[in-house]
């Protein structure tokens, strides 16, 4: 939700060095991982007083960790550098207490995992055109994303590495956002994280997994596997373990989503499989050519936040 000074134009997120949390009453803690906690907060000073945020942390024990430290501070700098619709948007960067926080737009709602498994709860699946628009926003996210260039118009090369139900959010009023940018990096990078760890399996190119680097072909294999699940609230590549589903990406063992919802059209069937080939090369080029050809798949009345707020709706209340 855009608050009335939002409305009256954007401003640039700030990056701070030395500052404090004292501009946000902390309220709730909304989520953990692996590297950061993030908080629900209310912005009491500054030019978005009154506004709620979601304010991300390293986790205190990992803030004297210079891997982790360096981590969080390069998703801070990609992050506040992208400014487009379909993505969390940065407000605040900074340090506390010797902590690196990030501060962003709150988005009151639901990830795609929590969608989906409140679907499989009541034996339903989303919409067609639903799961079409849903991936198409995520498309055009990450065109813009991939595209990002820097202060002096120099490309970013940026990958996002973890594009996965869990990081894609719909809010209260249908609006659909791609978050998370934790371990992206630029384009052909070596891992920056500590292991070297990359994404999630089920979304997980066969290139990586093989020890490649990251390219923007990878986000679209991912963007595959996420469309399909979707579709069929089944995984692309299923498996009993992390090494069986590696095994079925690695071996190129494809299906197309109608094998498991026969309603889907041809169409979709034949985006799917290109995103997920094996071969980078058989893939859609850019994830802006993705964007464009699904554009013209699906209805667009679903297409409104309206619509997709009535979905979601639907599946948990009014709550």
């Amino acid at each position: 939700m855009r608050s009335p000074r939002e409305a009256a134009g954007r401003r640039e997120p700030t990056s701070v060095n030395g500052s404090d949390l004292s501009g946000y009453s902390i309220e709730a803690l909304v989520g953990t991982g692996g590297m950061a906690e993030v908080y629900r907060a209310v912005a009491v000073a500054g030019p978005e007083a009154g506004r709620t945020v979601a304010v991300k942390r390293l986790r205190p024990e990992l803030a004297r960790d210079a891997s982790y430290v360096a981590l969080f501070a390069q998703e801070a700098e990609i992050t506040r550098r992208l400014r487009h619709p379909g993505i969390v948007e940065v407000l605040e960067t900074g340090v506390a207490a010797g902590t690196p926080f990030i501060v962003m737009e709150y988005v009151d709602g639901r990830n795609l995992k929590q969608i989906l498994a409140q679907c499989a709860a009541r034996g339903i699946l989303l919409p067609v055109d639903f799961a079409a628009y849903v991936a198409h926003v995520v498309a055009d996210a990450l065109a813009h994303a991939h595209a990002g260039r820097d202060e002096a118009g120099a490309p970013l090369g940026i990958v996002h590495c973890d594009v996965s139900p869990s990081n894609v959010f719909i809010s209260r009023l249908g609006e659909i956002k791609l978050g998370d940018f934790g371990v992206a990096r630029a384009a052909g990078a070596a891992a920056a994280s500590p292991g070297g760890a990359v994404g999630k399996i089920h979304y997980l190119a066969p290139e990586l997994i093989r020890g490649a680097r990251p390219t923007p072909a990878s986000d679209i294999f991912a963007l595959g596997a996420v469309f399909f699940e979707l579709l069929t609230n089944a995984p692309a590549f299923p498996g009993a373990d992390v090494n069986a589903v590696g095994q079925r990406i690695l071996a190129g063992t494809l299906r197309a989503p109608s094998e498991v919802r026969s309603e889907v059209p041809f169409e979709l069937d034949s985006m799917v499989l290109r995103c997920i080939a094996a071969d980078p090369a058989w893939r859609f080029p850019t994830a802006e050519a993705f964007a464009r050809e699904l554009a013209t798949l699906y209805d667009p009345a679903v297409g409104t936040p309206l619509a997709i707020a009535a979905v979601v709706r639907g599946l948990f209340g009014a709550r």
